[in-house]
């Protein structure tokens, strides 16, 4: 069972222009402000890859390559896919021969079924609508393994938001996104965040991590 309906395909075009916001600009600014904010996160996931024994594991949205370069080091083959030529050629460079980056879509995935046994999407959802979220999630549930696991690692709205210094920075953060990206983000809070897409979804959830004082969990799960 998919996650998305057929008449709810996306079309990659309407949703981002390369020579927009996928800039070098763009990776700029994920190299001063997402990378620093997953750095904490990134071991935790490679953790959890080991902990689940997954040999293969795409990152989607693998932007700089950070993930991608610390599973590599595990001994993980790591597979990293980005929309963004700007930073699929920043991951090359820093990278060594043994991390395969492709440029592409995380809507339109270019690999086979079934063909890794992890998924990772990491602070990748929130930036999109719900229907894209759900396109990208089915597009992972198509080339993961059946017994294989997607690791999330993605906003959760903290019980005490006024006083969450962790929570009013990762606000400010997706406030510079501005556009689209603030919009959503903002529907994504709203909406539960983390938590509210797993009620919504098929997603059968085996493990979370809860970091940043409560506003970023780490979410393993398998679809039901």
């Amino acid at each position: 069972m998919t996650l998305i309906s057929p008449d709810q395909s996306v079309s990659i075009d309407a949703i981002v222009d390369n020579n927009g916001h996928y800039s070098r600009f763009a990776m700029r600014i994920y190299s001063w402000l997402i990378d620093p904010l997953l750095r904490s996160l990134r071991p935790r996931v490679v953790n959890v890859c080991r902990r689940r024994n997954l040999r293969s594991v795409l990152d989607i949205a693998s932007g700089t390559g950070a993930q991608c370069i610390l599973l590599d080091h595990a001994g993980i083959q790591a597979t990293g896919i980005d929309l963004s030529k700007a930073m699929i050629d920043c991951a090359s460079r820093r990278s060594p021969p043994t991390i395969r980056y492709v440029h592409g879509s995380a809507f339109e995935l270019p690999f086979d079924d079934d063909a890794f046994e992890g998924v990772l999407l990491l602070l990748a959802l929130h930036e999109h609508s719900e229907r894209e979220r759900l396109a990208m999630l089915s597009e992972a549930q198509r080339v993961l393994m059946h017994n294989g696991c997607l690791v999330l690692a993605e906003y959760s709205v903290p019980k005490n938001v006024a006083t969450n210094i962790s929570w009013w920075v990762i606000r400010i953060i997706e406030w510079l996104a501005g556009g689209d990206h603030r919009r959503n983000f903002h529907e994504f809070a709203s909406s539960g965040g983390i938590k509210g897409l797993e009620s919504r979804t098929l997603l059968k959830v085996l493990e979370r991590q809860s970091s940043h004082r409560g506003t970023i969990e780490i979410v393993v799960a398998s679809f039901s």
